[in-house]
């Protein structure tokens, strides 16, 4: 008799519908120009995409982001504190 060891969460996954992925998620940003609740959002923006416009100066006096993943109305963060190499 031959019997077989599978991992839990994999069975689970599997019969769920949802399939388990080795690539990890890219990170995705917005932004806005002025911390005010009414600023236009621009995004969804890839973490290389922001890295890229903070290395070329884009944001020469910086901008406010936030997750993608944050909730709907998270909170800003000014870009300055962000790196964004971190999520490359």
């Amino acid at each position: 008799m031959i019997l077989f060891a599978f991992d839990v969460s994999i069975v689970a996954s599997l019969s769920s519908g949802t399939a388990m992925s080795s690539e990890p998620v890219e990170e995705m940003w917005e932004y806005k120009w002025e911390d005010k609740n009414d600023a236009e959002i621009h995004g969804p923006f890839t973490s290389l995409q922001m890295l890229q416009w903070t290395n070329d100066d884009y944001f020469p006096d910086g901008v406010y982001v936030r997750k993608t993943s944050s909730a709907p109305d998270g909170a800003f963060y000014s870009s300055r504190r962000i790196d964004f190499e971190l999520y490359v």
